[in-house]
């Protein structure tokens, strides 16, 4: 099985943050899986914070989905809990496309009744997580949205190289939202998932679990794969918004924008 991730960051300067990313996945996924890293062209961290920087990464993201799709791969994802261009994504290949959040919260409330989430510094971040829970219709089983006080400059530059750093911020935050009631902790950016992973934060207290959003992507497009190969479902529901576009059209339509 050959499955495509895409980052969100150029893949120079990012070499810290994909060695521990592959570290992270070789854990979790089975031994045949193939991971095929894909690079986005954005190069600073700190833009995705920013919605116009962020929209069109996400065009960015779509077609490396697409290229990766004619190129052969089994299945293809984003590194990122925002799921940049993952639906748009789905209209242009015939292979299933995995949004890690989008995963890793209905994973998350099915393990518990309310879930919250621990996300980066940046206050237009939470709100991206908390806009996105709303898109997946779960937003009443959400207890909130709980921000680490490192600012995102530090935690992804020091983070990386010291990852306990930041995964006791993320801990601390993780541990209010268990006081408002969640019994499940969602980690609502790439980054700092990756981190906590790598640090070994699985589960807090009385064994509320922690999900770290890249490897719950990464099984679930394996899943998603076994489902479509052998268990003969479509990739996507090919009815409404996730309509495929034929090829022609959309050669046509990413010449006409110059892409």
């Amino acid at each position: 099985m050959r499955l495509a991730v895409v980052h969100i960051n150029a893949e120079r300067g990012s070499e810290p943050y994909t060695e521990m990313v592959t570290e992270v996945f070789d854990r979790v996924k089975r031994p045949e899986t193939e991971v095929v890293h894909r690079w986005a062209k954005l190069k600073r961290a700190s833009d995705t914070v920013f919605s116009y920087p962020y929209f069109l990464n996400a065009v960015d993201v779509a077609h490396n989905i697409l290229d990766a799709g004619r190129e052969g791969v089994d299945g293809a994802m984003v590194a990122c809990s925002g799921d940049p261009g993952i639906l748009e994504a789905r209209t242009l290949v015939d292979i299933p496309v995995v949004g890690p959040w989008e995963a890793t919260l209905h994973l998350a409330s099915s393990y518990a009744y309310r879930f919250g989430v621990v996300t980066v510094e940046d206050r237009a971040w939470a709100e991206t997580c908390h806009s996105l829970i709303a898109r997946n219709g779960l937003l009443d089983r959400c207890v909130g949205v709980q921000r680490i006080e490192t600012p995102s400059a530090k935690a992804f530059t020091q983070g990386f190289l010291d990852p306990d750093l930041i995964v006791e911020d993320v801990r601390r935050q993780a541990e209010k939202l268990a006081d408002a009631g969640a019994g499940a902790i969602v980690i609502g950016s790439a980054g700092l998932s990756t981190m906590a992973a790598a640090a070994g934060l699985h589960s807090i207290g009385d064994g509320i679990p922690v999900f770290e959003t890249l490897s719950v992507g990464l099984k679930t497009l394996e899943m998603r794969v076994d489902l479509t190969q052998k268990g003969g479902l479509p990739p996507i529901g090919r009815t409404g918004y996730t309509q495929r576009l034929a090829d022609s059209d959309t050669d046509r339509v990413r010449a006409l924008f110059g892409l």
